[in-house]
């Protein structure tokens, strides 16, 4: 499997790996989620991702075709925040291809990424249930921040 940047050659395969995370991840876990959102507004966001240079777009390339993505944004020193930092904001592996180091692989490719553009904190946010996202993360450095704590009404 072959870890690579997307290009807009990629757009429909990003697409729907995106909306296959979308329905999965989200879908399963948070009840306030339009599940919708992909097929209205997919296109749109990964075509726009794919022409930011402040963003990263990986997919993973094998013999049956795109296997998973990433998705990481760079953000600048501002007023706010002292210095550059990088987020992992969306990936997805194929269940099929889960546990054979594809996850890893791309991880490894952010890290990377953001480690040469100064990136001086590198973050993600996952699923408090997705435990087997949480042991990727972590098995390759990231540790608890902070968390968020939710009620609905």
């Amino acid at each position: 499997m072959e870890i690579r940047a997307a290009s807009i050659d990629d757009l429909d395969a990003v697409v729907a790996s995106s909306a296959a995370l979308f329905a999965e991840d989200a879908g399963e876990r948070d009840p306030l989620r339009n599940l919708d959102w992909p097929a209205q507004h997919g296109e749109k966001w990964c075509r726009e991702l794919l022409a930011d240079p402040q963003t990263l777009v990986l997919v993973a390339d094998g013999p049956s075709g795109i296997g998973g993505h990433l998705v990481g944004m760079l953000s600048d020193p501002s007023d706010m925040w002292t210095a550059p930092r990088a987020e992992l904001v969306s990936m997805y592996v194929q269940p099929q291809l889960r546990g054979h180091g594809v996850g890893g692989s791309l991880v490894d490719a952010f890290v990377e990424w953001a480690q040469t553009r100064g990136a001086s904190r590198l973050q993600v946010t996952a699923y408090s249930a997705n435990a087997a996202a949480i042991a990727l993360y972590q098995s390759r450095g990231f540790a608890p921040l902070s968390i968020i704590l939710a009620r609905d009404a």
